[in-house]
């Protein structure tokens, strides 16, 4: 099974990207990790053009790349630090380009574009950190995401980890093994 940990945090070494890496190598599956920071991820327009293309997007940037490595994924981990008490915005441009994945056909596609998921039935871990609150709303917003792609979420991760860094709460990183763990039980 592979494993692929969406880092949305744009500061590489930020509790939420190490979350979503400890969690991917507790799954003891092949991941890759994609940080966004790293990756140019521009605003959805809402033109439409993926719907009227065949889920082809009409921004170019490296969406595209993210495109394939998705579908490719058997499992995906997303991981967003609570900003303003919601997630961030790097997450949620990433969110929003997803749509286009919806407008893909494949032979086996039958029912209309609004009943594909090509996510769909595929696991999910929804992660967020934050330094004082919100988390609750953000890691809502995750698994919003994970559900509207039909996909399960089976593990969520919320830590309000004040100025700590979590390589030193034992805690934080046990409920991180455990959901690796569950991410390992499922094989799609």
């Amino acid at each position: 099974m592979k494993v692929l940990g969406m880092c949305g945090s744009l500061r590489e070494e930020s509790n939420t990207n190490k979350l979503v890496q400890k969690v991917a190598e507790f799954s003891g599956c092949e991941f890759e990790l994609i940080y966004l920071a790293k990756t140019k991820v521009k605003p959805c327009t809402g033109c439409l053009h993926c719907e009227a293309n065949d889920g082809t997007c009409i921004v170019q940037d490296g969406m595209q790349e993210i495109y394939d490595k998705m579908l490719a994924a058997h499992g995906i981990i997303l991981g967003s630090p609570t900003y303003r008490w919601d997630i961030s915005g790097a997450v949620k441009c990433f969110m929003d380009r997803t749509i286009a994945l919806n407008y893909r056909t494949t032979a086996s596609d039958i029912a209309s574009s609004i009943h594909r998921r090509p996510l769909a039935g595929r696991p999910g871990v929804a992660i967020t950190t934050t330094a004082g609150g919100g988390q609750d709303r953000a890691l809502k917003s995750l698994t919003q995401f994970f559900q509207i792609s039909r996909m399960s979420v089976v593990g969520e991760i919320a830590e309000v980890v004040g100025i700590n860094d979590i390589d030193d709460m034992s805690e934080v990183l046990q409920r991180a093994e455990e959901t690796g763990k569950k991410l390992s039980l499922i094989h799609i």
